[in-house]
């Protein structure tokens, strides 16, 4: 048992396990992780597949040994803490307040002189003068010699074993999320919903339990110096529900960083993209300009006007001649040639130049587009909220805060004065304890009885 102990409490062990996650992290960060195999043949030879396959590269946080090595670098460091947290307390529990002469030569700073009086007299003063720049002092009368010791800010000797606690807990959580938890990506088309959503690269998929509708999405983009659009996107959003037996119980707009949650199931705006093709709105007006119908032209496709012909949308442009979106139109009418004409949607009324009883307007696209939506549960994740608060607390403790311990030893002299040494240590920040120890010594030696 003592052999297993020291295996698992061993600093090679932990320095071993690192080495090996960051190698595999490298891994991990350059093959892409849970994409479609049909992505992954674009890259790379079907030999080189199933070896990376075999290896669980394609999803390696998820696997076996990565899983593995989480579990025994958090063992690990459970017990290096462990084996080395008894000695911390016992010191803390039990601290050496007597200055012996082993003591003395161990410390750095050390400070002495000689004081006409009784070691009592000094005794009682030096205790106050150390309470006020310490804290609260330990007195030991021991024979003819006395000893006073303080200390302060005990509680940074466990400031490193709160970190271990924090991170053992950080890796605690994101077992339970590798083990309970999932990633997927979902598209929903406008009007559409879904239930179950595919994960690990696609090979899976994981029923939600509820089902989740996209009512509606939007996408703005960025003006260019005229104030027509570019093709580059400024924002895109989605209005989401989530439907449980029928029923809308939950419902938000989401945008990028801002998630809709629902049963611990987070939905993050990843992406879109246009489902089908787009329809190009048009409205047939009278000569007075009174709307006659709306039309909805598919590309190339033809649409019927009774008694008037058909009208076909031919092209699109964005920014035509510079007067923004326009739809160029063939009109067929029966006993005329096919006349052939834009449709500015900047220009309503452009189409009244061709003297008919009737004329067009471009009210601009309709596209339907799809959401896509990374879909993650994380169990563990407040598991891993927690340990990093801890871990911050252990950090401040540690790197913030310092155990400094002060003696002071009071000898009668043959002389009939009394010998006094003072010594000071601090763990951490000596350069400014040693200020600190001076400006002590100066207060200890102005002390009058």
């Amino acid at each position: 048992m003592d052999k297993v102990w020291n295996f698992f409490a061993s600093l090679k062990l932990a320095i071993t396990l690192i080495i090996i996650m960051a190698v595999s992290s490298i891994f991990g960060t350059i093959i892409e992780q849970n994409q479609p195999m049909e992505k992954y043949r674009q890259f790379y030879t079907d030999a080189t597949i199933r070896v990376l396959d075999a290896l669980s590269l394609f999803d390696m946080y998820h696997s076996w040994w990565f899983l593995l090595l989480l579990v025994l670098f958090t063992v690990n460091l459970a017990c290096c803490t462990l084996d080395r947290l008894p000695r911390v307390v016992k010191v803390v529990r039990n601290p050496k307040t007597t200055l012996d002469e082993g003591l003395e030569k161990s410390l750095g700073l050390v400070g002495r002189w000689k004081k006409k009086g009784t070691a009592a007299a000094w005794a009682e003063k030096y205790s106050e003068a150390v309470a006020k720049a310490i804290g609260k002092p330990l007195v030991t009368d021991n024979s003819d010699t006395i000893h006073i010791y303080a200390e302060r800010g005990v509680v940074s000797r466990f400031g490193v074993y709160v970190t271990h606690t924090s991170i053992v807990i950080i890796f605690i959580g994101a077992i339970i999320g590798n083990v309970m938890g999932y990633k997927g990506y979902v598209n929903i088309v406008e009007g559409q919903s879904v239930r179950s959503v595919p994960v690990r690269g696609g090979t899976k998929t994981a029923d939600l339990g509820f089902e989740v509708r996209c009512n509606k999405f939007w996408v703005t983009y960025y003006t260019d110096q005229h104030g027509h659009e570019t093709q580059q996107p400024k924002e895109y959003a989605s209005d989401l529900s989530v439907i449980e037996n029928g029923r809308e119980v939950a419902r938000k707009k989401i945008v990028v960083n801002d998630p809709l949650q629902h049963n611990g199931i987070w939905f993050y705006q990843s992406s879109y993209g246009q489902a089908g093709s787009a329809t190009a709105q048009v409205t047939l007006h009278d000569a007075a300009g009174a709307p006659v119908t709306n039309l909805a032209l598919s590309a190339g496709q033809k649409v019927g006007l009774s008694g008037y012909g058909t009208v076909t949308g031919v092209d699109y442009q964005q920014n035509f001649q510079g007067i923004g979106p326009a739809l160029l139109v063939t009109l067929e009418k029966p006993g005329s040639p096919p006349a052939q004409f834009w449709l500015p949607q900047g220009r309503p009324e452009s189409d009244r130049q061709r003297k008919d009883p009737y004329y067009f307007s471009f009210r601009g696209l309709s596209q339907a587009f799809y959401t896509g939506l990374q879909v993650a549960k994380d169990p563990g994740v407040n598991v891993v909220w927690a340990g990093c608060a801890l871990m911050v607390i252990g950090i401040i403790i540690a790197f913030f805060t310092s155990h400094q311990r002060v003696w002071v030893r009071l000898t009668p002299s043959p002389d009939g004065r009394v010998d006094v040494v003072l010594a000071g240590a601090a763990t951490r920040n000596r350069l400014a304890f040693e200020k600190k120890f001076e400006k002590i010594q100066d207060d200890l030696k102005s002390v009058a009885v």
